[in-house]
């Protein structure tokens, strides 16, 4: 009698993870609060399992255009005005030197030895270093318009200007530099604004973060105005 083997095949199903096991917030925002958003996004991670902040920072007229061409983001920090968007803080242009240059005054510019550099006309740090700078007597020009106020905060760092037109904040967050002010400071003055795109529940919730006292009492430590 021949004997038959019987294999059975078992099938074990694979354990597919839920599509949203873990949620994203995207949030666009201008480039000048990379670092302080960066720390605020790690503490509410760490509040909220499961939550991720994505980051997208570049200048703000950047985000708005992608923005509007379809780019999805959850939360906008902008330092340009928008339709929809809520006054949030505020940020200062100033004139940003290394803490050991001889350069004491605005005007010092004018210097044919100084090489500086400011953002470009048409992103907000360079808008409104145009106004800061009406009335301050400089007719030199600067050597670069940088797309973005972080990459003028780079060159300067790296010692290949003498001087940049950059947010206040830049400076308190760079103990290499200091801090010449405009003399008309409220022309030298960038109002953000913030909103909610979308309907994502946890975009909800880490807006309502940012707008706690105990972010705004961190941005204010970090050299921004609160509205």
């Amino acid at each position: 009698m021949k004997k038959i083997l019987v294999v059975i095949a078992v099938v074990i199903p694979l354990f597919v993870a839920p599509a949203n096991a873990a949620s994203n917030v995207t949030v666009f925002a201008a480039s000048s609060m990379t670092e302080s958003l960066t720390q605020v996004g790690k503490l509410f991670e760490k509040a909220h399992s499961g939550i991720k902040i994505v980051f997208s920072f570049q200048a703000s007229s950047t985000l708005i255009t992608q923005i509007k061409a379809g780019a999805p983001a959850d939360i906008l920090v902008s330092a340009e005005p928008f339709s929809g968007g809520n006054d949030y803080l505020v940020n200062r242009v100033v004139l940003g030197v290394p803490k050991t240059s001889a350069i004491t005054k605005v005007s010092d510019l004018n210097n044919k030895k100084v090489t500086w550099i400011q953002c470009a006309h048409e992103v907000p740090c360079g808008s409104t270093a145009d106004a800061a700078l009406v009335g301050e007597g400089v007719t030199s020009k600067p050597i670069s318009l940088e797309p973005k106020v972080s990459s003028a905060v780079a060159k300067l760092l790296a010692g290949e200007v003498d001087a940049a037109i950059i947010y206040r904040t830049d400076v308190l967050a760079n103990k290499k530099l200091r801090a010449i002010e405009f003399a008309n400071k409220d022309a030298a003055k960038t109002t953000y604004q913030i909103a909610q795109l979308s309907k994502n529940r946890w975009a909800a919730s880490f807006k309502n973060y940012l707008q706690s006292k105990a972010v705004l009492k961190q941005l204010q430590n970090r050299g921004f105005e609160v509205k």
